[in-house]
């Protein structure tokens, strides 16, 4: 019975600290540089999101090059006819277990495709 309480104590105390948090951020531009007035907006708002499992922070998830490049290119893949994002920012949320080497991070990245004029 003393196992179970001091056991149920633990996870109380795991669960209690348990965190979220979520944190904006601002991503340099993965394309070619556009003067203001040198696009056209096609679409409305477009938005990738890429989730990382890190133990001992090593991540655990695609580690086949930048998280932020691949989901720069998802979003331009859902905006046909666009050939770069304006605006676009990258919103991180993070689950952290103290005490457990183990984290979970939600990224996702929001912004305005265009068609730059040649």
């Amino acid at each position: 019975m003393k196992k179970m309480s001091l056991l149920a104590a633990f996870v109380a105390v795991i669960v209690i600290m348990t965190g979220c948090i979520s944190t904006p951020g601002v991503i340099m531009d993965k394309t070619k540089p556009i003067e203001q007035g040198g696009y056209t907006v096609v679409g409305e708002e477009v938005s990738a999101t890429e989730v990382m499992v890190f133990i001992f922070g090593v991540p655990l998830s695609d580690v086949t090059g930048s998280a932020g490049r691949r989901m720069y290119k998802r979003a331009l893949n859902d905006a046909p006819g666009a050939d770069a994002l304006v605006e676009y920012v990258v919103d991180t949320k993070q689950l952290a277990f103290p005490g457990l080497p183990f984290s979970v991070i939600w990224y996702t990245l929001t912004g305005t495709p265009v068609k730059t004029n040649k």
